[in-house]
């Protein structure tokens, strides 16, 4: 009671802020509690705002005070709740001459994306003025990181030198063009508008827990613990990490990508700014070189895909397309998501090491504002008495040992050369349907961007490698090299994070014993081939007398006929999936339906010839007769390998009920046992991931079916081969061919040597 009759005295004899309709007047206090235009003292918003709010409760409870933003001063409130977001002190011509703060000096409201712009990079709704870059490099925040620029304002309107830009006719962020504010997503994580009690506090049997904070309770203990995405450089509250409002918290995405094939599988595996964030059109840091500051204190900083100083008219920004790595979400989902990768190069000293910082470099190599001139000497390259940009930067042993010398002369010991590679998570710039990846070989294929190369730096300083830093919930598996001109870059692999894709991923291993395995059967054939040549050049073959047998019935050949179409086109499709980029004129979208469709066809004639082959009891066809079959089996490859280019008849004679020879037997049983079932179920099982997940994922997902997918595919190819060449070995190289189109077959008599019914020709 005293305090509320306290507040009402000061505001009738006190300065008064003249705030907004939702927000009562109030008196303008110092760290004293004494009024501010009598003590002429900074304000102070602890004291201000405490007269009403729980400010002790708001300064532990703020991951803004809590990473040290405002360094040893207290939290100021002013920063996210007025337009006076610079002010602290408040000087004699602020008040009006009755005491009052000068009106519209301020205002008090919940922040607003300005207030977020002051720390976190360009953030604009000004749809007037054309956008440019005039914060100085330390306050660009994520834009400086990432890229990232919010604003509704169209790339094409804007004031940045951007290559191409008058057909770039979207909004830098599709979110800010639909008047979403940061606070929309980033709200504080016990607002009661927006808050949503995490399930790991929630009781198990609830769903969703309705007992949540009344705005009497919020207004007077606010927490200041804001909802944040996955972020490596979020220094406190890491507890609420992922915790705010992302893609899916809005959005149906099944509802509206009718046109995407397999979009639970896509779903499962893509962030959805990897397909809408398809380019960063801000100036995003490449290289951070604290290895050596100018005179003015700052470390050489590098953009990606900029040309000249982005805040010069003269600059030109071409844009990059982000690098793609995995991010884990709340829940647990690995998805690829984009990235910009900042490598930083520093000197660390001290055991254990630390940076040393800017500052601190700055003390050691500079003298009443000149470079050390050991150190110029060593950088001036073309000796002009001047450092060009170029110039400016650690490349020889001789300067680098100069700069180790100063920082020990100065006291830092177990001085190193550091580098190292930092992504930063972009989720931000998103723009819609229309400007999003929606083409298949931008992921599918041996350019994919998911493996694609991204430069890192120019220059490798001590020619040192930089290390990827490691962060809990994002994977970086990928290389690390450096290229002959001295520039470092990185090469992501999704595989080392167990991700496959089609067209893009493979194991080299299955494809070279696949093609070894194909060439072989090739080169054996032909070699086969050309000494059967040889040999009835040299001693024809004395055609024997034959006779006609009825050897295929009408099912027999369509059913052949068709599946060896649907074999032909699925090896084919196949290939074209599997190696997109040696077949840029198909679709890969068409491709895969096709070869979806045409194993559905192989799988149900497959089921037809079974059922039609136990039916009719001509299954018994394809199992060798268990007498004398070692000889006979013998007897027949003997015929193969020697008999065949001596003009011997064929070893047996077939009939409708008796024409496979023993090797045949063999090889039909493995492929209709063996190769068939096996590539029909892992094509099943790899056209089923997004209805049967965790079956896949039992048998190993994509990275064991696939590769098992396409040997058995090399297989049947090799097949293929040795089949249709055995065709020829008949009475005439196409007779076997013409049998399998007529039906008939001319067969060699076997006089005496076989018991089996001729069946002769009714004409």
């Amino acid at each position: 009671m005293n305090k509320v009759l306290l507040v009402f005295i000061g505001l009738l004899t006190s300065p008064v802020i003249h705030a907004n309709e939702l927000h009562p007047s109030f008196p303008l206090l110092d760290r004293n509690g004494q009024l501010v235009m009598q003590t002429n003292e900074p304000f102070s918003g602890m004291q201000t705002c405490g007269e009403c709010h729980d400010t002790a409760f708001i300064a532990n409870s703020s991951d803004h005070a809590a990473a040290g933003i405002f360094g040893d001063d207290e939290p100021d409130c002013l920063v996210c709740h007025s337009d006076a977001v610079d002010v602290r002190s408040w000087g004699p011509e602020s008040f009006d001459p009755d005491g009052s703060l000068v009106a519209g000096t301020l205002a008090i409201r919940k922040p607003r994306d300005e207030n977020c712009a002051q720390c976190h990079g360009l953030v604009s709704n000004d749809l007037e003025q054309p956008l440019t870059i005039s914060v100085d490099p330390g306050r660009r925040g994520m834009t400086e990181r990432t890229g990232q620029i919010i604003s509704p304002q169209k790339i094409s309107n804007s004031g940045l030198n951007i290559a191409g830009k008058e057909s770039l006719t979207h909004a830098f962020d599709v979110h800010a063009d639909r008047v979403v504010g940061c606070v929309n997503c980033h709200y504080s994580l016990n607002n009661p508008v927006y808050f949503q009690q995490r399930s790991e506090s929630r009781p198990p049997h609830l769903e969703f827990d309705p007992r949540r904070l009344t705005s009497a309770d919020y207004l007077t203990r606010p927490l200041h613990q804001l909802a944040k995405g996955s972020s490596i450089h979020g220094l406190a509250a890491s507890g609420s990490e992922n915790s705010m409002r992302r893609c899916e918290s809005c959005h149906d995405a099944t509802a509206v990508h009718q046109w995407l094939p397999y979009k639970k599988g896509h779903f499962a595996a893509l962030a959805c700014e990897s397909c809408h964030v398809p380019k960063m059109y801000g100036p995003a840091l490449q290289t951070l070189d604290q290895t050596l500051v100018d005179a003015e204190g700052q470390p050489l900083r590098h953009y990606r895909d900029v040309e000249g100083d982005p805040a010069t008219a003269d600059s030109l920004i071409h844009g990059f397309s982000p690098a793609v790595l995995v991010r884990e979400n709340v829940g647990g989902e690995r998805k690829l998501a984009p990235f910009n990768l900042v490598t930083n190069w520093y000197w660390a000293a001290g055991s254990p090491p630390e940076q040393v910082t800017e500052e601190q470099l700055f003390e050691v190599l500079y003298a009443d504002g000149r470079l050390d001139p050991e150190l110029q000497r060593l950088l001036d390259k073309d000796s002009d008495g001047s450092l060009e940009e170029k110039e400016f930067r650690l490349e020889s042993d001789t300067a680098l040992a100069r700069v180790r010398q100063l920082l020990e002369g100065a006291g830092f010991n177990n001085v190193a050369l550091a580098g190292e590679v930092t992504p930063y998570s972009i989720s931000h710039g998103v723009v819609n349907g229309q400007w999003a990846i929606r083409e298949c070989r931008t992921c599918h294929g041996a350019d994919s961007v998911l493996g694609g190369t991204v430069t890192l730096s120019e220059f490798l300083p001590g020619g040192a490698l930089p290390e990827m830093t490691r962060h809990a919930g994002i994977g970086a598996g990928g290389l690390i090299n450096f290229s002959a001109d001295g520039s470092a870059w990185f090469q992501a692999d999704p595989g080392a994070e167990g991700f496959y894709i089609l067209g893009f991923s493979g194991l080299d291993l299955v494809d070279l014993a696949g093609l070894a395995m194909f060439l072989g059967i090739s080169l054996g054939v032909t070699g086969h081939a050309l000494a059967r040549y040889v040999s009835n050049r040299r001693r024809p073959r004395s055609n024997g007398a034959t006779h006609k047998v009825h050897m295929y019935d009408a099912y027999e050949r369509i059913w052949h006929w068709l599946q060896a179409s649907a074999i032909l086109l699925l090896i084919f499709t196949g290939l074209v999936i599997h190696k997109p980029h040696l077949f840029g004129m198909f679709s890969f979208e068409y491709i895969v339906q096709v070869h979806n469709v045409l194993g559905f066809i192989l799988l149900i004639n497959a089921a037809l010839a079974l059922f039609y082959t136990l039916a009719s009891g001509t299954i018994k066809r394809f199992f060798p007769d268990r007498d004398n079959f070692i000889g006979r089996v013998m007897e027949q490859a003997m015929f193969y390998s020697k008999g065949i280019f001596a003009g011997d008849a064929h070893p047996l004679e077939k009939t409708k009920q008796n024409r496979l020879n023993p090797l045949q037997q063999i090889t039909y049983l493995a492929i209709l046992n063996i190769l068939l079932p096996a590539q029909v179920i892992t094509g099943v099982l790899i056209w089923g991931m997004q209805e049967w997940p965790q079956l896949a994922a039992a048998l190993g997902g994509l990275p064991v079916l696939a590769p098992i997918h396409t040997f058995l595919a090399w297989a049947f190819s090799a097949f293929i081969v040795m089949h249709v060449y055995l065709t020829t070995t008949g009475e005439t190289p196409l007779s076997g061919i013409k049998s399998m189109i007529s039906g008939w077959e001319d067969v060699e008599e076997h006089h005496g040597k076989t018991d089996s019914v001729k069946e002769t020709a009714h004409v």
